[in-house]
């Protein structure tokens, strides 16, 4: 089912892989990847970890060489057990793992 009906549905008739679809396509839209990781496009969602994690391949262009073929990297959710609240989430290219920009306090971390 396409996520816009899963969504449109009266939360009664949801399930909870629903609701973890939503939260996590919200919290993808919103997560910031720093400057220089622009996202071109995104596949759909996987899910791993008996259901309690969703991957899916995010297209960065190619911030070096425009013109080249976009790179390929992952975004992850990870959320508590038999819920919708998400407990992680973090992009990963080339083994560089990005946090959320937009939830790092400003400054030196203690």
């Amino acid at each position: 089912m396409p996520l816009d009906e899963a969504d449109r549905r009266p939360t009664a008739a949801r399930t909870l892989i629903d609701d973890r679809r939503v939260a996590a396509d919200a919290k993808f839209e919103a997560f910031d990847f720093g400057d220089g990781n622009d996202v071109e496009d995104a596949d759909g969602w996987e899910y791993t970890n008996e259901g309690d994690e969703m991957t899916r391949k995010v297209y960065f262009r190619n911030a070096e060489h425009p013109d080249a073929d976009s790179e390929r990297g992952h975004f992850t959710v990870r959320f508590e057990s038999r819920s919708d609240v998400i407990s992680e989430a973090y992009g990963s290219l080339d083994g560089a793992i990005f946090e959320d920009r937009a939830e790092v306090p400003a400054g030196p971390r203690p």
